[in-house]
């Protein structure tokens, strides 16, 4: 099914007009369309891909079973360059949102060989035992003389979240180009609402408190910022916007239901954040420093109802009790499990293309998507966007895919991965879950 959505609810739209409403700018039939090109098969979960920095050779994928694998001279090594099977949390295989999750490489990790992952381990001990488990995120090291294989007996532990539920874990390390400091995204603890077991009390009483608007009980709900180059574990940078003020350190913005995926703009250092809704709207948002996001207090640009999610109030705060705007996100579309109009389920965070856009005309363009355009997983579908920093509302288009079937992408779609020379990779399955071994890496061509 082609980007013509709204033409059968409308029935008003033409081809190659802009058809929307204030809010959900979406061009329709614009005739994009790029190629995806099969790069590696036969994985089971494939979550992330990246390069490290200088190695312009191999592409690192991290599998949500434990294992990150390596692609060199167009081949899938056998031996994974680290396994982290026996460290994470039995997945259930016919859904998870835990399992290995993020990979960062430092920015000299030609001279020091140091990466960092985000993995789900088991519930630590000294976690309240109602919980479900403890997102780690970890430093090793590549071993010397194997630039191939990690040294797996060389993990330093960075920092350890307990995690209230097993869904909603956020799970992506970046290093900003600009700042050259670590971000990791945790989710709201799961559940659903941000209410109930390990969801906090919070200023805004209407929703029964949430994670999402605490500063200073948890980290859960935010984009954390720290310095993995000092102090032990790790350092805080000086203008984290909370140092010497309420709330915890490391938080450098806020109010998020589940930020799975988000990247930084290799040219403008812009970080967008992809953030998963509940149950009516999807969001992507353009992240500044000590920003609040307004989940709960909003599901995208909607007041949100934690008591009764299908049915948003009329009313809700714009402006959080410590004076900070609760900032709408630049895309917001509707979820097709609850409208018929509806995009797809669960946004997939991705980046804004600087290859070398031989082809298409997408350089500039924020390229993401949905892991599924219905519900139960019947394949999701890829976006673009005009990356307009400082405008509020970004006009988007699906994007045809000429070489596979009816255009459409055909599979479930998992995340992204961005090169050293700014090409984009998606990745996919066609499980709801992690198993079997449908999982694929796609070039954008």
């Amino acid at each position: 099914m082609k980007h013509f959505i709204k033409l059968s609810f409308l029935g008003v739209c033409l081809l190659l007009v802009s058809c929307h409403d204030d809010d959900f700018p979406v061009i329709v039939g614009n005739g994009d369309s790029i190629e995806l090109e099969l790069v590696a098969d036969n994985l089971t979960a494939p979550v992330f891909l990246a390069q490290a920095p200088g190695d312009n050779r191999r592409l690192f994928v991290v599998d949500q079973i434990g294992e990150i694998r390596i692609i060199k001279d167009g081949a899938l090594s056998e031996t994974p360059f680290l396994d982290l099977k026996d460290k994470i949390v039995p997945l259930n295989p016919g859904y998870d949102e835990r399992g290995l999750l993020g990979l960062a490489f430092h920015p000299d990790y030609a001279y020091n060989g140091r990466f960092f992952v985000y993995y789900s381990a088991p519930l630590r001990g000294s976690a309240p035992a109602d919980f479900n488990h403890t997102s780690h995120i970890s430093e090793f090291r590549m071993m010397p003389g194997n630039p191939d294989m990690a040294d797996a007996t060389s993990e330093r532990l960075i920092m350890a979240v307990d995690q209230p539920q097993r869904n909603h874990n956020g799970g992506t390390l970046q290093f900003s180009p600009l700042d050259k400091h670590l971000y990791i995204s945790l989710g709201d603890g799961g559940g659903a609402n941000d209410v109930g077991v390990g969801h906090v009390e919070d200023w805004y009483a209407e929703n029964a408190g949430g994670n999402g608007q605490d500063i200073s009980q948890n980290l859960l709900g935010s984009i954390l910022r720290i310095n993995v180059n000092s102090g032990s574990p790790y350092g805080i940078p000086a203008d984290n916007p909370f140092v010497g003020k309420e709330g915890l350190d490391e938080i450098y913005a806020f109010g998020f239901r589940n930020p799975y995926r988000y990247s930084f703009d290799r040219q403008t250092g812009m970080l967008l954040v992809g953030d998963a809704g509940q149950a009516l709207y999807e969001e992507v948002s353009v992240v500044t420093k000590g920003g609040n996001y307004g989940w709960n207090v909003k599901e995208g640009r909607h007041c949100f109802n934690a008591a009764d999610n299908m049915n948003p109030p009329a009313d809700c705060p714009d402006v959080d009790i410590w004076g900070n705007v609760l900032i709408d996100p630049v895309i917001e579309f509707k979820n097709s499990s609850n409208f018929a109009d509806g995009l797809g389920v669960v946004v997939v965070g991705g980046y804004v293309y600087r290859g070398s856009d031989q082809f298409y005309n997408l350089g500039g363009e924020y390229i993401f998507g949905v892991w599924s355009e219905g519900d139960g997983g019947s394949g999701g579908a890829l976006y673009a966007a005009n990356a307009k920093a400082g405008s509020p509302n970004w006009k988007f288009r699906k994007l045809a895919i000429d070489n596979h079937p009816q255009d459409e992408l055909g599979h479930n779609l998992l995340g992204f991965g961005e090169d050293n020379d700014g090409e984009l990779y998606v990745l996919t399955t066609d499980q709801t879950g992690p198993q079997g071994n449908t999982g694929k890496v796609f070039r954008v061509e």
